[in-house]
Protein backbone atom coordinates (compact mmCIF):
# COMPACT_ATOMS: atom_id res chain seq x y z
CA UNK A 1 0.00 0.00 0.00
CA UNK A 2 2.77 2.61 1.18
CA UNK A 3 4.86 2.09 -2.03
CA UNK A 4 1.93 3.45 -4.17
CA UNK A 5 2.11 6.63 -2.60
CA UNK A 6 4.22 9.63 -4.24
CA UNK A 7 8.13 9.29 -3.04
CA UNK A 8 7.32 12.95 -0.36
CA UNK A 9 4.39 11.19 1.82
CA UNK A 10 6.45 7.64 1.66
CA UNK A 11 9.38 10.17 3.29
CA UNK A 12 7.06 11.67 5.76
CA UNK A 13 4.97 7.94 6.84
CA UNK A 14 8.89 6.76 7.13
CA UNK A 15 9.80 9.65 9.53
CA UNK A 16 6.48 9.41 11.60
CA UNK A 17 7.43 5.78 12.11
CA UNK A 18 10.64 6.29 13.39
CA UNK A 19 9.30 9.19 15.88
CA UNK A 20 7.06 6.03 16.89
CA UNK A 21 9.95 4.18 17.65
CA UNK A 22 11.86 6.68 19.75
CA UNK A 23 8.37 7.63 21.80
CA UNK A 24 8.27 3.35 22.18
CA UNK A 25 12.47 3.38 23.71
CA UNK A 26 11.85 6.58 25.49
CA UNK A 27 8.30 4.75 27.32
CA UNK A 28 9.97 1.39 27.60
CA UNK A 29 13.20 2.72 29.40
CA UNK A 30 11.18 4.99 31.69
CA UNK A 31 8.59 2.54 32.75
CA UNK A 32 10.52 -0.69 32.92
CA UNK A 33 14.13 0.06 32.28
CA UNK A 34 14.87 -1.62 29.42
CA UNK A 35 18.38 -0.71 28.25
CA UNK A 36 18.46 1.73 25.52
CA UNK A 37 21.19 0.36 23.36
CA UNK A 38 19.14 -2.65 23.32
CA UNK A 39 16.21 -1.73 22.09
CA UNK A 40 18.08 0.33 19.42
CA UNK A 41 19.18 -2.55 18.19
CA UNK A 42 15.94 -4.49 18.10
CA UNK A 43 14.69 -1.55 16.40
CA UNK A 44 17.26 -0.70 14.17
CA UNK A 45 17.72 2.62 15.51
CA UNK A 46 20.92 4.71 15.63
CA UNK A 47 21.41 5.42 19.41
CA UNK A 48 22.86 9.00 18.31
CA UNK A 49 19.67 9.23 16.51
CA UNK A 50 17.19 8.66 19.27
CA UNK A 51 19.17 11.26 22.08
CA UNK A 52 19.62 13.67 19.01
CA UNK A 53 15.48 13.55 18.74
CA UNK A 54 14.62 12.93 22.65
CA UNK A 55 16.16 16.04 23.22
CA UNK A 56 14.44 18.06 20.18
CA UNK A 57 11.62 20.64 20.45
CA UNK A 58 9.35 22.33 17.11
CA UNK A 59 11.73 24.36 15.28
CA UNK A 60 10.74 27.73 13.73
CA UNK A 61 10.78 25.68 10.77
CA UNK A 62 8.10 23.70 12.00
CA UNK A 63 6.06 26.39 12.88
CA UNK A 64 6.58 28.31 9.61
CA UNK A 65 5.25 25.02 8.07
CA UNK A 66 2.25 24.68 10.20
CA UNK A 67 1.22 28.13 8.91
CA UNK A 68 2.15 27.64 5.61
CA UNK A 69 -0.53 24.89 5.72
CA UNK A 70 -3.22 26.57 7.49
CA UNK A 71 -2.67 29.22 4.50
CA UNK A 72 -2.63 26.23 2.13
CA UNK A 73 -6.21 25.33 3.39
CA UNK A 74 -7.65 28.58 3.50
CA UNK A 75 -6.80 28.82 -0.36
CA UNK A 76 -7.90 25.20 -0.59
CA UNK A 77 -11.52 26.18 0.69
CA UNK A 78 -11.60 29.47 -0.95
CA UNK A 79 -11.59 27.72 -4.13
CA UNK A 80 -12.43 24.31 -3.85
CA UNK A 81 -9.08 22.86 -3.92
CA UNK A 82 -8.46 24.26 -7.52
CA UNK A 83 -4.86 24.71 -7.47
CA UNK A 84 -2.11 22.21 -7.57
CA UNK A 85 1.38 22.84 -6.18
CA UNK A 86 2.71 25.73 -8.40
CA UNK A 87 -0.15 27.96 -8.54
CA UNK A 88 -0.65 26.81 -4.97
CA UNK A 89 2.64 28.73 -4.34
CA UNK A 90 2.12 31.65 -6.38
CA UNK A 91 -1.12 31.79 -4.45
CA UNK A 92 0.67 31.91 -0.88
CA UNK A 93 3.93 34.07 -2.26
CA UNK A 94 1.42 36.66 -3.01
CA UNK A 95 -0.97 36.46 -0.03
CA UNK A 96 2.21 36.43 2.50
CA UNK A 97 4.32 38.67 0.55
CA UNK A 98 7.30 35.41 0.74
CA UNK A 99 9.05 33.50 -1.41
CA UNK A 100 9.22 29.79 -0.73
CA UNK A 101 10.05 27.08 -3.18
CA UNK A 102 7.26 24.70 -5.19
CA UNK A 103 9.37 21.81 -3.38
CA UNK A 104 8.41 22.70 -0.01
CA UNK A 105 4.60 23.86 -0.99
CA UNK A 106 3.96 20.48 -2.78
CA UNK A 107 5.57 18.43 -0.05
CA UNK A 108 2.89 19.95 2.90
CA UNK A 109 0.29 19.57 0.25
CA UNK A 110 1.08 15.88 -0.17
CA UNK A 111 1.34 14.58 3.23
CA UNK A 112 -1.75 15.98 4.34
CA UNK A 113 -3.55 14.52 1.15
CA UNK A 114 -4.22 18.37 -0.38
CA UNK A 115 -4.91 17.55 -4.05
CA UNK A 116 -6.26 19.74 -6.73
CA UNK A 117 -9.33 18.98 -8.21
CA UNK A 118 -8.33 20.88 -11.76
CA UNK A 119 -8.52 18.16 -14.67
CA UNK A 120 -8.44 18.41 -18.22
CA UNK A 121 -10.60 17.04 -20.95
CA UNK A 122 -8.48 16.59 -23.83
CA UNK A 123 -11.49 15.22 -26.02
CA UNK A 124 -12.33 17.08 -29.06
CA UNK A 125 -14.71 17.02 -31.66
CA UNK A 126 -14.43 18.59 -34.96
CA UNK A 127 -17.32 19.14 -37.13
CA UNK A 128 -17.19 20.11 -40.63
CA UNK A 129 -19.06 22.80 -42.77
CA UNK A 130 -19.25 24.47 -46.34
CA UNK A 131 -17.48 27.56 -45.98
CA UNK A 132 -18.57 30.36 -48.14
CA UNK A 133 -14.96 31.88 -47.52
CA UNK A 134 -12.01 30.66 -46.10
CA UNK A 135 -8.49 32.23 -45.07
CA UNK A 136 -4.75 31.18 -44.58
CA UNK A 137 -3.44 29.57 -41.83
CA UNK A 138 -1.37 33.12 -41.46
CA UNK A 139 -0.45 32.09 -37.90
CA UNK A 140 0.82 28.61 -38.88
CA UNK A 141 1.17 27.80 -35.23
CA UNK A 142 3.69 31.25 -34.05
CA UNK A 143 1.85 32.24 -30.94
CA UNK A 144 4.55 34.42 -29.62
CA UNK A 145 3.80 37.81 -29.56
CA UNK A 146 5.81 40.66 -28.22
CA UNK A 147 3.03 43.18 -26.98
CA UNK A 148 -1.13 42.96 -26.33
CA UNK A 149 -3.17 43.51 -29.30
CA UNK A 150 -0.93 41.66 -31.83
CA UNK A 151 -2.60 38.03 -32.28
CA UNK A 152 -5.89 37.22 -30.66
CA UNK A 153 -7.61 34.14 -30.75
CA UNK A 154 -10.92 32.79 -31.07
CA UNK A 155 -13.83 29.77 -30.76
CA UNK A 156 -17.09 29.12 -30.02
CA UNK A 157 -17.84 26.19 -27.33
CA UNK A 158 -20.92 25.31 -25.64
CA UNK A 159 -22.36 24.45 -22.30
CA UNK A 160 -24.69 22.27 -21.31
CA UNK A 161 -28.02 24.22 -19.09
CA UNK A 162 -28.31 22.03 -15.90
CA UNK A 163 -31.70 20.64 -15.53
CA UNK A 164 -32.58 20.89 -19.21
CA UNK A 165 -32.29 19.73 -22.66
CA UNK A 166 -30.58 23.56 -24.00
CA UNK A 167 -27.17 24.58 -24.11
CA UNK A 168 -25.26 28.03 -23.45
CA UNK A 169 -22.89 29.30 -26.16
CA UNK A 170 -19.63 30.99 -24.64
CA UNK A 171 -17.85 32.94 -27.73
CA UNK A 172 -14.62 34.40 -25.95
CA UNK A 173 -11.38 36.12 -27.66
CA UNK A 174 -8.01 35.54 -26.11
CA UNK A 175 -4.96 37.72 -26.49
CA UNK A 176 -1.40 35.66 -27.08
CA UNK A 177 0.58 37.91 -25.44
CA UNK A 178 -1.24 37.32 -21.43
CA UNK A 179 -3.80 34.46 -22.34
CA UNK A 180 -5.99 36.93 -21.50
CA UNK A 181 -10.11 36.78 -22.13
CA UNK A 182 -10.04 39.99 -23.96
CA UNK A 183 -13.94 39.81 -24.23
CA UNK A 184 -16.93 37.27 -24.29
CA UNK A 185 -19.98 36.96 -25.21
CA UNK A 186 -22.33 34.34 -24.06
CA UNK A 187 -25.99 33.33 -25.81
CA UNK A 188 -28.52 30.71 -26.61
CA UNK A 189 -27.63 30.43 -30.02
CA UNK A 190 -24.34 29.46 -31.77
CA UNK A 191 -25.07 32.03 -34.64
CA UNK A 192 -23.57 34.78 -36.39
CA UNK A 193 -24.74 37.37 -34.47
CA UNK A 194 -23.24 35.78 -31.73
CA UNK A 195 -19.36 36.33 -32.88
CA UNK A 196 -20.34 39.70 -34.25
CA UNK A 197 -20.83 41.18 -31.31
CA UNK A 198 -17.64 39.49 -29.37
CA UNK A 199 -15.55 41.15 -32.18
CA UNK A 200 -17.48 44.47 -31.76
CA UNK A 201 -17.18 44.46 -28.40
CA UNK A 202 -13.68 43.25 -28.31
CA UNK A 203 -12.45 46.50 -30.69
CA UNK A 204 -14.32 48.76 -28.38
CA UNK A 205 -12.90 47.78 -25.13
CA UNK A 206 -9.04 47.80 -26.57
CA UNK A 207 -9.37 51.43 -28.25
CA UNK A 208 -9.74 49.51 -31.83
CA UNK A 209 -6.95 47.27 -31.74
CA UNK A 210 -5.72 45.52 -35.39
CA UNK A 211 -4.38 42.04 -34.54
CA UNK A 212 -4.01 39.21 -36.34
CA UNK A 213 -7.33 37.34 -35.67
CA UNK A 214 -7.05 33.26 -35.85
CA UNK A 215 -10.39 31.13 -35.51
CA UNK A 216 -11.16 27.69 -37.24
CA UNK A 217 -13.56 26.93 -39.64
CA UNK A 218 -16.57 26.99 -37.35
CA UNK A 219 -19.68 28.09 -39.90
CA UNK A 220 -19.70 31.75 -38.09
CA UNK A 221 -15.98 32.40 -39.32
CA UNK A 222 -16.14 31.57 -43.06
CA UNK A 223 -19.35 33.75 -43.85
CA UNK A 224 -18.97 36.40 -46.55
CA UNK A 225 -20.50 39.09 -43.70
CA UNK A 226 -17.57 37.93 -41.23
CA UNK A 227 -15.11 38.39 -43.81
CA UNK A 228 -16.38 42.28 -44.30
CA UNK A 229 -16.50 42.93 -40.78
CA UNK A 230 -12.61 42.14 -40.87
CA UNK A 231 -11.52 44.29 -43.11
CA UNK A 232 -13.96 46.87 -42.08
CA UNK A 233 -11.59 47.27 -38.97
CA UNK A 234 -8.71 46.32 -40.98
CA UNK A 235 -7.99 43.05 -39.38
CA UNK A 236 -6.14 40.15 -40.94
CA UNK A 237 -7.86 37.13 -40.63
CA UNK A 238 -5.98 33.90 -40.15
CA UNK A 239 -7.85 30.44 -40.07
CA UNK A 240 -6.87 26.91 -38.89
CA UNK A 241 -5.95 23.94 -41.33
CA UNK A 242 -8.98 21.68 -41.88
CA UNK A 243 -9.61 19.47 -38.90
CA UNK A 244 -6.36 20.55 -37.55
CA UNK A 245 -7.87 21.61 -33.86
CA UNK A 246 -4.26 22.14 -32.74
CA UNK A 247 -4.13 25.10 -35.16
CA UNK A 248 -5.84 27.03 -32.61
CA UNK A 249 -4.45 25.13 -29.51
CA UNK A 250 -4.33 28.22 -27.00
CA UNK A 251 -8.05 28.85 -27.70
CA UNK A 252 -8.63 25.47 -27.47
CA UNK A 253 -6.57 25.32 -24.13
CA UNK A 254 -8.37 28.13 -22.19
CA UNK A 255 -11.82 27.17 -22.93
CA UNK A 256 -11.01 23.53 -21.16
CA UNK A 257 -9.64 25.78 -18.47
CA UNK A 258 -12.81 27.50 -17.87
CA UNK A 259 -14.94 24.75 -17.68
CA UNK A 260 -12.97 22.99 -15.67
CA UNK A 261 -12.34 25.56 -13.41
CA UNK A 262 -16.09 26.39 -13.48
CA UNK A 263 -16.61 22.87 -12.22
CA UNK A 264 -14.11 22.84 -8.92
CA UNK A 265 -15.09 26.60 -8.50
CA UNK A 266 -19.27 25.99 -8.71
CA UNK A 267 -20.26 22.64 -8.79
CA UNK A 268 -23.61 22.94 -7.83
CA UNK A 269 -25.36 24.71 -10.53
CA UNK A 270 -28.77 24.34 -11.10
CA UNK A 271 -30.22 26.02 -13.66
CA UNK A 272 -29.50 28.45 -17.12
CA UNK A 273 -28.83 31.55 -14.80
CA UNK A 274 -26.53 30.17 -11.95
CA UNK A 275 -25.03 29.02 -15.40
CA UNK A 276 -24.85 32.26 -16.48
CA UNK A 277 -23.23 33.79 -13.18
CA UNK A 278 -20.61 31.05 -13.00
CA UNK A 279 -19.04 31.48 -16.24
CA UNK A 280 -18.87 35.01 -15.73
CA UNK A 281 -17.15 34.41 -12.57
CA UNK A 282 -15.27 31.83 -13.65
CA UNK A 283 -13.53 33.91 -16.25
CA UNK A 284 -13.35 36.37 -14.18
CA UNK A 285 -11.12 34.65 -11.31
CA UNK A 286 -9.57 33.04 -14.63
CA UNK A 287 -8.12 36.91 -16.04
CA UNK A 288 -7.31 38.12 -12.06
CA UNK A 289 -7.20 35.45 -9.75
CA UNK A 290 -5.15 32.27 -11.92
CA UNK A 291 -1.73 32.49 -11.35
CA UNK A 292 0.43 31.40 -14.12
CA UNK A 293 3.56 29.88 -14.40
CA UNK A 294 4.68 30.77 -17.65
CA UNK A 295 4.19 34.72 -16.18
CA UNK A 296 6.13 34.05 -12.95
CA UNK A 297 3.29 33.79 -11.13
CA UNK A 298 1.49 36.85 -12.38
CA UNK A 299 -2.02 36.77 -13.13
CA UNK A 300 -3.36 37.48 -17.17
CA UNK A 301 -4.73 40.70 -15.81
CA UNK A 302 -1.30 41.62 -14.31
CA UNK A 303 0.43 40.87 -17.15
CA UNK A 304 -1.72 42.79 -19.33
CA UNK A 305 -1.60 45.85 -17.05
CA UNK A 306 2.08 46.00 -16.58
CA UNK A 307 2.35 45.84 -20.75
CA UNK A 308 0.07 48.22 -21.47
CA UNK A 309 1.52 50.90 -19.40
CA UNK A 310 5.23 49.89 -20.11
CA UNK A 311 6.80 51.11 -23.48
CA UNK A 312 8.84 48.01 -23.65
CA UNK A 313 6.24 45.10 -22.47
CA UNK A 314 8.26 42.10 -21.29
CA UNK A 315 8.52 39.20 -23.55
CA UNK A 316 7.06 36.38 -22.03
CA UNK A 317 8.45 33.14 -23.90
CA UNK A 318 6.05 30.34 -24.91
CA UNK A 319 7.60 27.24 -22.82
CA UNK A 320 7.77 23.81 -25.07
CA UNK A 321 5.21 21.16 -24.81
CA UNK A 322 6.77 17.86 -24.73
CA UNK A 323 3.47 16.47 -25.81
CA UNK A 324 3.32 18.80 -29.09
CA UNK A 325 7.22 17.75 -30.13
CA UNK A 326 6.48 14.66 -29.61
CA UNK A 327 2.96 14.56 -31.73
CA UNK A 328 5.25 16.10 -34.45
CA UNK A 329 8.10 13.60 -33.93
CA UNK A 330 5.63 11.16 -34.75
CA UNK A 331 4.03 12.53 -37.63
CA UNK A 332 7.72 13.32 -39.31
CA UNK A 333 8.70 9.94 -38.26
CA UNK A 334 5.45 8.36 -40.07
CA UNK A 335 6.57 10.80 -43.16
CA UNK A 336 9.95 9.39 -43.21
CA UNK A 337 8.52 5.42 -42.97
CA UNK A 338 6.23 6.43 -45.84
CA UNK A 339 9.32 7.89 -48.53
CA UNK A 340 11.20 5.41 -47.98
CA UNK A 341 8.67 2.75 -48.99
CA UNK A 342 8.35 4.61 -51.73
CA UNK A 343 11.43 4.62 -52.48
CA UNK A 344 11.69 1.02 -52.33
CA UNK A 345 9.53 0.62 -54.89
CA UNK A 346 10.80 2.93 -57.51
Amino acid sequence: MIDSYPKAKKRYLDHQNRIIDYKIIKELNEAHKWPIDFMCKVLKVSRAAYYKRSKRSDSDRDRENMMILDTIKDIVASNNSLFGSIKMTYAINKKLDTNYNHKRIYRLMCINDIRSSFRRKKKYNYKRSAPEVTAENILNRDFSTTRPNEKWCTDVTEFPIPNSDKKLYLSPIIDLYDDCIVHYEISKRNDNQLVFNTLDNAIIKENKATPILHDDRGSQYTTQAFKAKLESYGIIHSMSRVSKCIDNGPCENVQGIIKDMMAVLYPNIQNEEELIEAIDKTIKYYNEENPMKRFKGKTPSEVRKEAKYSKTPIIYPIPKNPGIEKFWAKIEKAKEKERQVILQNI
